[in-house]
């Protein structure tokens, strides 16, 4: 009876251990060739700041806004980054550190991009959105533990 007992509750336990969600993080970024006094990037930017210089070449970067969220499999995440720019991001599946999502960023009532990604966990994912001016908007994607 004990040994049934011990093993009742070993698999309880093990079941039980909740599984660590992941999280992403959504940056609304502003590239720009006009120089200011101010640094080239962002200090919130520095984790991807290199390979925004090399995918789009601007000078400096400066972040707009942000938001992070637990990613719930059941439901669409919904991130207002500000300046009217929302991204809507519904996980699809994950295969070892890969998560597959379908992403809409939308500016207002207009839908800027719609797609589906593959972003690996610590790394992320650079989408160009719309032209300022000069100016670029882009939303960087990134996934969190």
């Amino acid at each position: 009876m004990s040994t049934r007992w011990l093993i009742t509750v070993l698999a309880a336990l093990v079941f039980a251990v909740p599984t660590h969600a992941a999280s992403i993080q959504a940056r609304l970024i502003r590239a720009t060739n006009k120089a200011d006094d101010s640094p080239p990037v962002d200090a919130a930017l520095k984790d991807i700041a290199p390979k925004l210089k090399k995918r789009f070449g601007f000078e400096s970067y400066r972040l707009m806004g942000t938001q992070q969220q637990s990613l719930d499999k059941e439901s669409t995440s919904r991130l207002n980054l500000g300046e009217g720019f929302v991204v809507f991001i519904k996980p699809k599946s994950v295969e070892k550190t890969a998560h597959e999502l379908d992403v809409q960023w939308w500016s207002g009532r207009a839908l800027l991009v719609k797609t589906t990604v593959k972003i690996s966990e610590k790394s992320s994912l650079l989408i160009k959105g719309p032209e300022v001016g000069d100016d670029w908007i882009i939303l960087a994607l990134t996934m969190q533990e």
